[in-house]
């Protein structure tokens, strides 16, 4: 990162004379990133002088004003020429195939970039390079795709130089590079779109990496290298594999304890069992006791409560606050009975839940809930979600309560644009994926671990505690943006530093409690926004706590459940088991079972 930038972070945005609806997605983008943009119109003088007059540190320009600007008499290429061969970095973005376009590309840069080239199919990829990891950050050296001929384009270069250095590339040509002009640094994109985070959302996070990649990727990696620390960022890189249903036996199905603590100390993984509250008299007491012998690294969480099929999709304020009442407390009876302790995380079964769940969980003083989709069954298409809120580390659309998406161990770009936009590299799995042993594991944890020398694997309480974003706003003030109720803020620096903290609150949850290090803080409560300010001393860290009041109702009738509702239960987790430990070992008996289910669920 390049990090001599002024300690006001702004970036110019120059048109020629309107914006764009690209220049409008950048300054977004930009705003995302925490640094400010401020546009400025060339083509009107006043504004114009203002440029030449005072010389941007960073200045950003699609290539339509740009070439505008060349073309434009009443511009001094005088004045001009000097603004390009001085400020010291500029990113040149929209960069496509028209003929006016391509040439003032080719004139900015001096015949280096001679074309630019439209590819006549999507199925390249992207190609990452190795050579600049202080940009290309977690992507360097990855190859992924396919990406989009309609947007992607490739800039045909003269000659080889060493002077252009190919970031990311595609079918062999640059896509996203820069060069050394004089006492500049210019990058070049060529890329039709930027992405507005103010956009909707479809809200699905597959494949998240080839949707969004050359649209966000390249612009925020131009920004950290020009500003560093001023964005929005987490120092920290953290993983963790959460396996979910399994009873905390000796074996459950493919899974044996054991062996997975031995391969969990052999690659320094981090592991969470999403756990059934409902199994909470059944736990072994060795297995308990190798998982409290490992409990920085392997814990239990929240797996909702009976493990019915859609227990957390409903909007019944009561059946919610009843099931989440009763799910505690299974899991506080769990944790005395085996001294097995817990986080406070919710993992939804079958990853159904609705937007009246997480506002419930939060009157609980839940730290957050994970799945695999973060659009609630109740909303439907409605879910409002942005592409701001899947680019942020959780989604806190609802309820201002912290959802932090999940994905299956596969696909190393999607991990890679997880970890470079500071979201924790987070796995769901089941007792399955140890089917064919533990080799899968290992090699998937080696491949995530090459991604960032950052990386660490941490257990899921301190993983969300520790998930936030901050920025320098000052030599000794940071701004700090938290997502949950609590969180350590650490402070590295070898002096004092004022951390201003903000949380995103919608005033529907009573607040109860504030505090810093276990001692009520002061803190204020306006704009949709907690704020609290902390000294936090050198290299040293606070623990910020907010607790809010449950004013729900629930029902006390059903808080064990109806014995008929438990009988069904029971037999559901009974036959689950079945499933897993007989079952699922022999293919050809799981798959009669499967049928069998599929027609008793057509005929019904």
């Amino acid at each position: 990162m390049h990090m001599n930038g002024p300690v006001s972070a702004e970036a110019v945005v120059v048109l020629h004379r309107e914006e764009s609806p690209i220049d409008l997605h950048l300054s977004r983008l930009t705003e995302f990133s925490g640094i400010r943009p401020r546009m400025l119109r060339v083509g009107q003088p006043e504004e114009g002088r203002k440029l030449m007059e005072k010389r941007p540190y960073c200045m950003m320009v699609s290539a339509s004003s740009l070439a505008a600007i060349f073309e434009d008499k009443a511009i001094s290429a005088e004045a001009v020429r000097p603004l390009l061969e001085s400020t010291p970095f500029i990113l040149v973005y929209g960069i496509t195939p028209t003929g006016r376009e391509s040439r003032a590309v080719t004139d900015l840069t001096d015949g280096l970039i001679s074309a630019v080239i439209s590819f006549d199919r999507s199925e390249h990829s992207f190609q990452v390079s190795r050579t600049a990891p202080q940009i290309t950050a977690e992507f360097s050296g990855l190859t992924f795709g396919p990406s989009n001929a309609e947007i992607d384009f490739g800039l045909a270069v003269k000659q080889p130089t060493a002077n252009l250095l190919e970031l990311v590339s595609i079918n062999n040509l640059p896509t996203f590079a820069f060069f050394k002009r004089r006492n500049s640094s210019v990058f070049l994109l060529a890329c039709r779109d930027i992405a507005d985070p103010a956009a909707s959302s479809d809200g699905f996070l597959l494949d998240s990496a080839r949707k969004y990649f050359s649209r966000v990727v390249p612009t925020l990696m131009f920004l950290r290298y020009v500003y560093g620390n001023q964005n929005w960022h987490n120092p920290r890189r953290t993983a963790n594999l959460i396996i979910d249903d399994p009873l905390l036996r000796r074996s459950y199905g493919f899974l044996n304890y054991s062996r997975l603590v031995n391969e969990m100390d052999r690659c320094d993984l981090a592991i969470t069992v999403g756990f059934i509250p409902s199994n909470h008299r059944r736990t072994y007491h060795s297995t308990a006791r190798l998982i409290k012998e490992h409990s920085n690294k392997f814990q239990i969480c929240v797996h909702g409560s009976d493990h019915t099929k859609g227990e957390f999709a409903t909007t019944n304020v009561e059946e919610l606050n009843t099931r989440i009442r009763c799910a505690t407390q299974r899991m506080r009876s769990h944790e005395r009975r085996t001294g097995v302790p817990y986080a406070q995380v919710m993992v939804f079964p079958q990853g159904k839940f609705s937007s009246v769940s997480l506002s419930l969980l939060k009157s609980h003083n839940y730290l957050a809930a994970l799945n695999s989709t973060i659009t609630p069954e109740d909303l439907g298409s409605l879910h409002g979600l942005t592409l701001g809120d899947l680019l942020s580390p959780a989604v806190c659309r609802y309820s201002s309560f912290p959802l932090f998406a999940r994905r299956y161990p596969k696909g190393l770009a999607n991990i890679a644009f997880d970890l470079f936009l500071s979201k924790p590299a987070l796995f769901a799995e089941h007792h399955d994926y140890f089917k064919d042993g533990y080799d899968k594991i290992r090699e998937f944890a080696i491949q995530v671990n090459s991604l960032s020398e950052r990386l660490q694997w941490t257990g899921l309480e301190e993983l969300i505690e520790r998930t936030y974003l901050q920025r320098r706003v000052s030599a000794d003030t940071v701004a700090c943006r938290i997502f949950g109720n609590r969180h350590v803020i650490d402070n590295p620096e070898p002096t004092a530093q004022r951390f201003i903290i903000l949380k995103k609150e919608d005033g529907e949850t009573p607040l109860q409690n504030v505090t810093l290090n276990g001692s009520k803080h002061p803190y204020e409560l306006e704009g949709g926004y907690l704020t609290l300010y902390a000294d936090v001393p050198a290299a040293s860290a606070v623990a910020v706590a907010i607790d809010y009041r449950n004013t729900h109702p629930y029902d006390s009738g059903k808080h064990a459940g109806a014995f008929k509702q438990q009988l069904n239960v029971s037999l559901r987790r009974y036959l689950s088991e079945v499933r897993d430990n007989y079952l699922s070992k022999h293919d050809k008996l799981l798959s009669l079972a499967y049928r069998i289910k599929d027609r008793k669920s057509f005929h019904n």
